[in-house]
């Protein structure tokens, strides 16, 4: 099982080159899987007192190697210190009891405590996580459960007996009850993990198709998954919803003046006003060329001055320094409509966008709002062919 997650987690980590924790999990697991190879040496050659303390820091560093994945996959730094100081500690402890007396209290209570406390350690890191809904809470229950079997395994072991030798250990039932559990704890450990990697992984891949790649705005794509949500979420609430589309003036004048790259700064530092401007509820999106499209929830209704005319001002005004940091100077022309109740995001936007040409056509550097209770026009390709006629 352990070799089945060495060879998922790396296919992950190839697959996905920013799942940096998927890497981390395949280390793990892969230690894990030497970890019976060595009972096997031990059991099979002479040299038991060496393949005993290998396996033996093999599978603590397979559970520490876990604690910094899942920090990785949070987006932390790996606390190295930590993580060598507690196997440096463990495989220190388990040298100074290894010609201690086995099965008794102290011996066998000292041999599991390492584990134990790399396993919280686990438990801790994965509260960090903060996505992950029921998977992560059952994330940490199981390393939770996985810490307490591990200090259950003393009590255990008085009971059934772990056998004289590390040889005769393996012919013991406390050594298959043990690595049963251990071995079935960490497969539903394993499985988490996986969920929780892919699950991040679907999700950004998901972002990178939805999210326009020069100003990392969101794109057409995304406006279309997520704009619907917020227009029905709008009529459930029976709150407003306004849209603001805005073009920017003479952009292709721009480019021919001053070169494809300048166009593209420009681009990017109006993104970059829209993203300082707009609230954390709206969604930002770059239709396509020189247009973008803002969804902004909105409470009041029916009011002259709101969210989108507000937003639409502080737009023009973060324009006018443009010249004196070296941007060829901007200004943008726009729209803003209402959301009326059964119009689909299409109709919304369309409103919005033939506003924007209305604006255009009337002199540039401006943002018209339509206040009216209008049914929506049809066809967006209507509206344009009419507002360029």
């Amino acid at each position: 099982m352990a070799a089945l997650f060495v060879v998922t987690y790396g296919v992950i980590a190839l697959s996905y080159s920013r799942q940096r924790a998927a890497a981390w999990f395949m280390v793990s697991y892969l230690l894990g899987f030497f970890t019976p190879i060595c009972h096997l040496l031990v059991l099979y050659t002479d040299q038991v007192a060496l393949f005993s303390i290998l396996g033996y820091g093999v599978f603590l560093g397979g559970i520490l190697t876990m604690a910094t994945g899942v920090q990785a996959f949070v987006g932390h730094r790996p606390q190295w210190r930590l993580t060598l100081l507690l196997w440096v500690a463990g495989l220190a402890l388990r040298l100074a009891i290894a010609d201690g007396p086995r099965n008794t209290w102290p011996y066998e209570l000292m041999f599991q405590l390492p584990f134990a406390i790399a396993s919280f350690v686990v438990m801790l890191t994965a509260r960090q996580i903060g996505q992950g809904g029921p998977i992560r809470a059952m994330l940490i229950g199981i390393f939770g459960v996985i810490g307490a079997h591990f200090l259950l395994k003393p009590w255990l072991v008085l009971t059934l007996g772990s056998g004289p030798t590390p040889k005769s250990y393996l012919n013991t039932v406390y050594a298959a009850i043990s690595q049963i559990s251990t071995g079935v704890l960490l497969v539903a450990a394993g499985l988490c993990l996986m969920l929780l990697v892919i699950q991040k992984a679907l999700e950004e891949t998901i972002l990178d198709a939805e999210t326009d790649p020069l100003t990392r705005l969101t794109n057409r794509r995304g406006l279309y998954r997520a704009g619907p949500r917020m227009l029905m979420e709008a009529a459930m609430r029976g709150e407003g919803l306004h849209a603001l589309v805005l073009d920017l003036d003479h952009f292709k004048a721009i480019n021919d003046r001053h070169g494809h790259a300048t166009g593209d700064t420009v681009l990017v530092a109006f993104a970059q006003v829209l993203q300082a401007l707009t609230a954390p509820d709206m969604l930002t999106v770059r239709m396509g060329g020189e247009e973008f499209a803002i969804l902004i929830p909105d409470a009041d209704t029916h009011g002259p001055d709101n969210r989108g005319t507000q937003l639409g001002d502080a737009i023009r005004d973060a324009l006018k320094p443009f010249a004196r940091q070296g941007i060829p100077e901007l200004t943008v022309s726009g729209g803003i409509v209402r959301y009326q109740a059964g119009e689909t995001l299409d109709g919304l936007i369309a409103r919005a966008d033939l506003l924007a040409y209305r604006a255009k056509r009337a002199g540039r550097d401006r943002i018209l709002q339509d206040t009216s209770n209008l049914a929506p026009e049809p066809g967006w390709g209507e509206m344009r062919r009419l507002a360029a006629g």
